[in-house]
């Protein structure tokens, strides 16, 4: 397929596949995501998860009423992701493909160990066409947007981890 936008001309493969996230993303938009997961992380048991958990409790309720919530939370060092029970049972159920969107107060609550493994987990998202949200700052990265969309608010979610990660020390 060939378009044209002013002087230049864009060639594009149009693949079944390109097709098939196009019209998963196209469906999830109209009719939003049916299954949500929410993670949640503290670093310390002195610290608590219910102010992440009602903030994200609310945002899933008013953008998406009817979708069905899954909450995943550690209580656990970002550093020590390998402890990280929840963080690795949202992993595998994603695997499963019975997510469509997995959604963070702060991108940051992924990892502590910056940017890397938050794009590790982005790209395991998107794999098993699962889209993340930053409710904080309002970071979108859908399953079927385009590779230029994602790959700029991919940089940006690691950004994000790398500025947490200095923080962190």
């Amino acid at each position: 397929m060939i378009f044209s936008k002013g002087s230049a001309i864009h060639k594009t493969a149009v693949t079944p596949s390109c097709i098939k996230g196009a019209y998963e993303y196209e469906n999830m938009a109209e009719d939003g995501p049916e299954t949500i997961a929410i993670y949640a992380r503290v670093s310390t048991a002195d610290q608590d998860a219910s102010r992440q958990l009602d903030e994200l409790r609310e945002w899933v309720a008013d953008q998406y009423p009817d979708a069905e919530t899954e909450e995943y939370v550690d209580v656990v060092s970002g550093a020590a992701t390998d402890r990280a029970e929840e963080y690795h049972a949202l992993r595998k159920t994603i695997s499963e493909r019975a997510l469509d969107l997995v959604v963070v107060d702060e991108i940051s609550r992924l990892s502590r160990l910056g940017g890397g493994e938050i794009h590790d987990f982005i790209q395991h998202a998107l794999q098993y066409d699962t889209s993340v949200r930053n409710r904080e700052v309002g970071l979108s990265i859908d399953v079927g947007s385009s590779e230029v969309d994602r790959a700029v608010k991919e940089m940006l979610a690691g950004l994000l981890g790398d500025l947490a990660k200095i923080e962190h020390k």
